[in-house]
C-alpha cells in the first residue's frame, strides 16, 4: 500500500484542468447496493464507463472506502480526496482535502484501488448522509509525462436506505483492533502450565467481551500442533487449565470449546481463538543415517522456535546439541553431528535470531539416549535438542 501525496489538483498540473476526465453517476440511475457476510459488509455504488466505489467493513478492521477502475491504466502518482458540493446544489463550501492511499493489490485481478480509512472513510458516510459528494481527484503518468488530471465523483443519491442496512450489517462486529488484542498467543513456559500475568489480563479481557457480547464464544486451539500427538498432551492440560480461568471469570461452560490438531480458522466474527504456544514438542529433532538437511516440516517448527524465542524469552540463549548413533567411524560422526548443528544455527539466524544468542553443542556418538544395539535406539540417538537457556 503506496500513501499518494495530498494536496491541490489546480497546485499539482494547472495546465491540465480543462482536460480532465470527470466521472459520476447520472442523477436518475445511482443506486447503492449492500452485500453482507458472516464478516464483511459492503455498501456499494456502480459509476458508468469507470468501475465501482464502496464501503467495506470487515470485522475487526478500519472502514475502507475505495474507488477502482475497471481495466489497467497508467500508474496513479498523485491523488486527493475532497467533499464537494453537488453540481446541482448552487450553494457551496470550501473543499477539505484527504490523505489518500494506493492499495495496489486490492483483488485477485490486482487492479490498483484509491482508499481512505478509519475516521476518514467515516467521514464519507458522514457527507454522504448529508447530501454531499465525496470526489477522489488524482494524475496518471506515461512516458510522455503527467496524463489529464481524474476526477471521480460519488453520488449521495439514494444513499439513505442502503445506508441503514449498512449499518444494521456492521453493528454485530468486532471492534477494531479487538482481535488482534484477545486472539494473541498464550505463551508457557517450558514444561509449565502455570498462566503468566500478560496471560492473565488477556482472559480477563476475554472473558469480559465473551460475557458482554451476545453469541460470542472462544475456542481455545493450540499453536504448536504441527507437532502432531506428541503436542497433544501439553496442549490438553493447558487448555483445560485456560477454561477454567475463563469460567472463574465467569464465562459460561457452553461458550468454551477445546479443539486438538490443526484448527482451520472459521469467518465467524464473534468466535475468539486463544493460541497455546509451548515450546516442548518443537525442539527435538530426528535423523536418517548420515542426513543433514531440514525438511519442510522442521523448518516449521525452527519458525516457531525463533518466534517462541523472540516474542516470550527474548533474554534467553538457545543451546543446540547434536547427537549421532556410534555406526560408522567416530571422527564422521562427530563432523556429520557439527554439521547438523551448524545446519539447524544457520535456519534459525535467517528466522532473525541473533547469532550470539546460539550455540552449538555436538557430541558426536558420545552422550546416546537409547542402546546402539538396535535401529529403534540407533534412531532416536539420531538428533538434535534445542534448549532455552536463561
Amino acid at each position: 500500500m503506496m500513501v499518494l501525496k495530498a494536496g491541490l489538483m489546480a497546485v499539482l498540473l494547472s495546465s491540465s484542468v480543462a482536460f480532465a476526465d470527470n466521472f459520476a453517476v447520472p442523477l436518475l440511475t445511482a443506486q447503492w447496493k449492500v452485500a453482507k457476510s458472516a464478516s464483511s459488509c459492503q455498501l456499494k455504488q456502480s459509476i458508468p464507463l469507470y468501475g465501482t466505489a464502496d464501503f467495506t467493513h470487515d470485522t475487526g478492521r478500519l472502514l475502507r472506502f475505495s474507488v477502482r477502475e475497471e481495466r489497467f491504466k497508467p500508474e496513479i502518482v498523485k491523488a486527493t480526496l475532497s467533499i464537494d458540493t453537488p453540481s446541482w446544489v448552487h450553494t457551496s463550501s470550501e473543499a477539505k482535502y484527504y490523505l489518500v492511499y494506493l492499495d495496489k493489490t486490492a483483488d485477485i485481478q490486482q487492479i490498483p484501488r484509491l482508499s481512505v480509512y478509519g475516521k476518514t472513510a467515516e467521514e464519507m458516510l458522514d457527507a454522504l448522509l448529508n447530501g454531499l459528494s465525496p470526489t477522489f481527484s488524482y494524475i496518471r503518468s506515461s512516458v510522455s509525462g503527467l496524463l489529464p488530471e481524474t476526477h471521480v465523483s460519488v453520488s449521495a443519491i439514494n444513499f439513505f436506505k442502503s445506508y441503514q442496512q449498512f449499518e444494521e450489517c456492521r453493528k454485530n462486529f468486532l471492534p477494531s483492533g479487538i482481535k488482534e488484542i484477545l486472539e494473541k498467543s498464550l505463551f508457557f513456559k517450558p514444561r509449565s502450565q502455570m498462566l503468566n500475568t500478560v496471560a492473565l489480563t488477556q482472559l480477563k479481557d476475554t472473558a469480559e467481551y465473551v460475557k458482554q457480547v451476545k453469541g460470542a464464544r472462544v475456542t481455545i486451539v493450540s499453536d504448536t500442533a504441527i507437532s502432531g500427538k506428541q503436542d497433544k498432551k501439553w496442549f490438553s492440560n493447558r487448555a483445560k487449565a485456560i477454561a477454567a480461568k475463563l469460567k472463574s471469570f465467569g464465562v459460561a461452560k457452553s461458550k468454551i470449546s477445546i479443539k486438538n490438531g490443526m484448527y482451520t480458522a472459521s469467518d465467524d466474527h464473534k468466535r475468539v481463538l486463544l493460541s497455546i504456544f509451548g515450546p516442548e514438542t518443537l525442539t527435538a529433532f530426528y535423523y536418517r543415517k548420515g542426513n543433514i538437511k531440514l525438511t519442510q516440516n522442521e523448518k516449521r517448527r525452527l519458525n516457531l522456535i525463533a518466534r517462541y524465542a523472540k516474542e516470550f524469552m527474548s533474554n534467553s540463549r538457545l543451546l543446540i546439541k547434536s547427537h549421532t548413533d556410534s555406526k560408522g567411524k567416530r571422527a564422521n560422526n562427530l563432523s556429520i553431528s557439527k554439521r547438523r548443528g551448524a545446519e539447524v544455527k544457520r535456519y534459525l539466524i535467517g528466522q532473525g535470531m541473533q547469532e550470539e544468542r546460539l550455540t552449538v553443542k555436538a557430541y558426536g556418538e558420545s552422550r546416546p539416549a537409547k542402546s546402539n544395539r538396535f535401529p529403534k535406539g540407533r534412531a532416536q540417538n539420531r538428533r538434535v535438542i534445542i534448549d532455552f537457556v536463561a
